[in-house]
């Protein structure tokens, strides 16, 4: 009776310990960590990072960012897409694209988050946009070319359509291969947003 007993112990333990080793392999779950988009194409590493520079939230999580994408694998691409929900968002939507045009990213969304939560500016139409970026050695002449492309344009008007299509319903969200959406409230913190990020890239 005691051997038979033993056994069944064995195959207890056994069982739970396959289980909680499968668990340490899915150390964020779906549902909880990450949504998987339904219908959506997969892309293969690539993070999208939906935002709005009129945001706090994306203002503060933006050090993070910086600090990942040293670090972030060589392969993967890394494209941003800005709210424009809103005649506000709109400006700043715009905005975006003209740094874009213009090629210094880099170096302008730090400068834009800064001028906004830092410096209590307002970007509202495009002298203020100039002024945001004015400090950063961009020509005035490029700066107006950019700001009047009608691509650039319709990039921000078409920006929506990228929200709709993520079913994306705030700011700041990541979605990671194409197919996963991820935030800081589902990850459970900043920092961790970007281990969820880390992971849903193997996936």
């Amino acid at each position: 009776m005691r051997t038979i007993a033993q056994g069944v112990l064995a195959v207890v333990l056994s069982v739970m310990g396959s289980s909680v080793w499968a668990f340490s392999l899915e150390r964020y779950v779906e549902g909880v960590h990450y949504e998987k988009v339904a219908g959506a194409e997969r892309k293969p590493d690539t993070v999208m990072e939906f935002f709005s520079f009129g945001c706090p939230h994306c203002n503060h999580l933006e050090p993070l960012v910086e600090k990942w994408l040293k670090t972030k694998p060589e392969a993967v691409q890394f494209t941003r897409v800005p709210a424009a929900w809103n005649p506000r968002f709109k400006v700043l939507a715009k905005l975006y694209y003209v740094i874009v045009a213009l090629g210094i990213e880099d170096k302008a969304v730090p400068a834009v988050f800064d001028y906004l939560h830092k410096q209590n500016q307002v970007i509202d139409g495009r002298a203020s946009a100039w002024a945001a970026l004015s400090g950063l050695e961009v020509k005035e002449a490029d700066f107006a070319k950019a700001w009047e492309d009608e691509q650039v344009e319709t990039k921000a008007n078409t920006a929506g359509r990228i929200y709709g299509q993520y079913q994306i319903r705030g700011v700041p969200a990541m979605v990671v291969n194409g197919q996963y959406k991820t935030s800081v409230k589902m990850a459970g913190s900043q920092n961790e947003l970007f281990e969820v990020i880390n992971f849903l890239l193997t996936k």
